[in-house]
């Protein structure tokens, strides 16, 4: 039951979001939701304080609130539908009217509600994107002149309030105090931890390529530097295949680049199959793809047979027919087969005798010479077709 009522508030709070590609609106558009609920929350709690302390003008109090807690609740419902302007404007002046209309009709500068104006002087910064300043500036200069008001010229009370005793008093001008700072300290933190989540989400992106999820061409070169160091400490050998697909382009030319990229994923799936975790399956651009293949042991001729092994299992894993889901036009989505065969090229390193720019050259050019002998080929760097036979080790898996 709990479980599912904060499943329902997170959601609650995280509408507007959706669809919005900016990671700083999605970080507005959910400051500003849960700003709603901590107004929603405040008043609810000190209605319930209101209510324990039985004074007839506390009472109006809570009558004075109840319109806004349908304002507030609404508050998101404007995010949701792309109104995200008008959702900050009314949370802002919203909670600046509550506190206001508390302050002049009931509690005067008793209850130090007016600290509230400080809090939403400065939050308006979170709320509004800084090239809205104007924004900005309006409602901090309103709050902080209510404030000021508040502080130095005062209010007075309704009369009944001044029945309460002096325990009562003081717990509510403490819970407005600690409610101010929670607020502030709150909305501040999580600032910092969204802003923090999404700075770590871009990073995972760079370095990913969208449609295969495999690392790009950048988080490749990153990783084949971090190999050929690793390999120039223990002397192990390591292999880059650079493999391009050979009956691409048509698929694409009859069935369209959702047809074309929904076999590449399935590619990238069928190449993660065949290498260790430690390896490295990337998308180098368009259909190309480039594995890189580590320890392989510091035996030159045992490592070439490893390399050799992966790369036959690779082309094998590769030449089985694709079931693909297709639509055509305005056609029904229907199942289409088709055959894509991959040519491979390697090439073999060890320590740091060449440059990764260097090794990947190499791998593409026996990758060309391997399309150039018939296709669905595997060549090695400097040495003809590729012909299997069995090497005698264990296929690296």
């Amino acid at each position: 039951m709990l479980k599912r009522l904060f499943s329902d508030v997170m959601r609650w709070l995280r509408w507007g979001c959706e669809g919005v590609e900016s990671h700083t609106l999605q970080r507005k558009i959910f400051h500003v939701n849960v700003a709603a609920l901590i107004a929603l929350l405040s008043m609810l709690l000190f209605a319930l304080l209101d209510l324990w302390a039985g004074n007839p003008a506390l009472h109006l109090a809570i009558l004075l609130q109840l319109p806004f807690y349908f304002v507030f609740a609404v508050v998101p419902w404007f995010n949701r539908y792309g109104h995200w302007g008008t959702a900050r404007w009314v949370i802002s002046l919203s909670i600046t009217a509550a506190v206001a209309l508390n302050v002049w009709l009931v509690n005067g500068s008793w209850l130090e509600l007016h600290f509230y104006f400080i809090l939403f002087a400065v939050a308006s910064v979170v709320f509004f994107p800084l090239r809205q300043w104007l924004s900005i500036s309006f409602i901090f200069v309103l709050n902080a002149a209510l404030f000021v008001y508040c502080e130095y010229v005062g209010v007075e009370p309704d009369p009944l309030l001044l029945m309460l005793d002096e325990g009562t008093t003081m717990a509510f001008r403490t819970f407005a105090v600690v409610t101010s700072l929670f607020t502030v300290l709150f909305i501040t933190w999580l600032g910092e931890h969204v802003a923090s989540r999404n700075e770590h989400e871009l990073e995972e992106i760079s370095g990913l390529d969208i449609l295969t999820h495999l690392p790009n061409r950048r988080r490749l070169e990153q990783r084949l530097a971090e190999v050929i160091a690793a390999s120039k400490r223990t002397g192990q050998h390591g292999a880059v295949m650079f493999l391009d697909l050979d009956n691409f382009k048509p698929l694409n030319d009859e069935y369209g680049h959702a047809a074309g990229d929904t076999l590449l994923q399935e590619v990238a799936r069928r190449i993660s199959g065949c290498i260790r975790e430690m390896d490295t399956a990337a998308r180098f651009g368009g259909d190309e793809f480039v594995i890189l293949l580590c320890e392989l042991g510091q035996d030159p001729a045992a490592a070439r047979d490893r390399a050799a092994l992966v790369a036959e299992k690779i082309r094998f894993a590769l030449a089985g027919p694709y079931h693909l889901a297709v639509r055509a036009g305005h056609e029904v989505c229907r199942n289409v087969e088709h055959r894509c065969t991959a040519s491979i090229g390697v090439e073999m390193f060890a320590g740091g005798a060449m440059r990764e720019a260097d090794i990947l050259k190499r791998a593409d050019a026996a990758m060309y010479r391997a399309k150039e002998s018939g296709r669905n080929a595997i060549c090695f760097h400097e040495e003809r077709k590729f012909e299997w036979q069995n090497p005698g080790v264990d296929a690296v898996s």
